[in-house]
């Protein structure tokens, strides 16, 4: 029951109570252990609605060619692209977005910071970004595991963050996991797949992701997932005629290190993401360091990132 105070004729509601209205957010025990035992922990309502409006409006600012795309790069379904639509329509995802003043704001979120300290530490580098769209027809993203990716270690100082923008269901492609996959502590072999997009690349899903093992994870506008970067991950295609917002970070405590990636199951896609590098800044750049310039410091202080 909602009891109304009335003052000069007017009602008056009580100021309503949010857990979005705390800066800080503390884990509890058995948040920690679920974390640990499953290699993600979903926080429902973890992100204000105010900050998930900003964000869906930037994006379609950059889309809509209002505000410059400056060094973010703009990444398309290719078979979309050729239909002629607008841009929202065909536009998947926007990455290297953290140099953008108000999708940074996602990665300085007090209350993402004070979950990040718990689960990394204080220093903590923002090492990716990305605002992903998945519009109508939106492509699926096979499962495969960040750490693919990444060519810095320990792996436990290492967290990605991913929140709902819009609802997040099986029909307009969430994220699936495989709770438990990171317990093996083991990088696994991705291949590039057909028909994806560039840099998508997987495991083999008959032996380590099958459709048994999965969860599917829907999730409200707000609702955040953080996740280990050994976890086994993907989502699925956008059968909707609506899109599906979400903004991801991944972050590492600073203090983690490069290695050399040469020989292991990582060198392939070094060599691509080198390739790629060269092709858009006219000159060769070191895998350690197409991470190193797409990085940012979001809280302490920064050493090896």
């Amino acid at each position: 029951m909602v009891f109304v105070n009335t003052l000069a004729g007017v009602k008056v509601l009580p100021k309503p109570v949010s857990a979005e209205s705390s800066d800080s957010y503390k884990l509890s025990p058995e948040q920690l252990k679920f974390y640990d035992d499953n290699g993600y922990l979903v926080i429902k309502e973890f992100i204000d609605f105010a900050s998930l409006y900003s964000y869906k409006q930037r994006f379609l600012q950059i889309c809509k060619g209002i505000v410059p795309a400056g060094n973010i790069r703009v990444i398309k379904e290719p078979a979309l692209a050729k239909q002629n639509l607008k841009p929202e329509d065909y536009i998947n995802k926007l990455h290297e977005i953290l140099y953008d003043d108000v999708f940074i704001t996602y990665g300085e979120h007090p209350r993402m910071l004070s979950v990040l300290s718990q689960l990394i530490g204080d220093d903590i580098t923002a090492v990716n970004s990305m605002f992903i769209n998945k519009p109508p027809g939106g492509s699926r993203h096979p499962a495969h595991q960040d750490l693919f990716y990444f060519p810095f270690r320990p792996a436990e100082k290492i967290v990605g963050s991913w929140t709902a923008v819009d609802h997040v269901h099986y029909d307009n492609g969430c994220l699936f996991i495989v709770p438990g996959s990171h317990k093996a502590k083991q990088l696994y072999e991705h291949d590039g797949r057909k028909n994806t997009l560039k840099l998508y690349h997987g495991v083999d899903e008959e032996v380590l992701a099958p459709p048994e093992k999965q969860v599917q994870l829907e999730m409200s506008p707000g609702d955040t997932v953080f996740f280990s970067p050994y976890l086994i991950h993907g989502s699925g295609p956008n059968r909707t005629k609506t899109y599906r917002k979400a903004i991801t970070f991944h972050f590492a405590n600073s203090s983690c290190h490069y290695i050399d990636v040469s020989g292991t199951v990582q060198e392939r896609v070094a060599k691509e993401i080198e390739a790629l590098a060269e092709q858009k800044m006219g000159m060769k750049i070191s895998y350690a360091d197409t991470w190193r310039y797409k990085s940012r410091q979001v809280k302490g202080v920064r050493s090896n990132l």
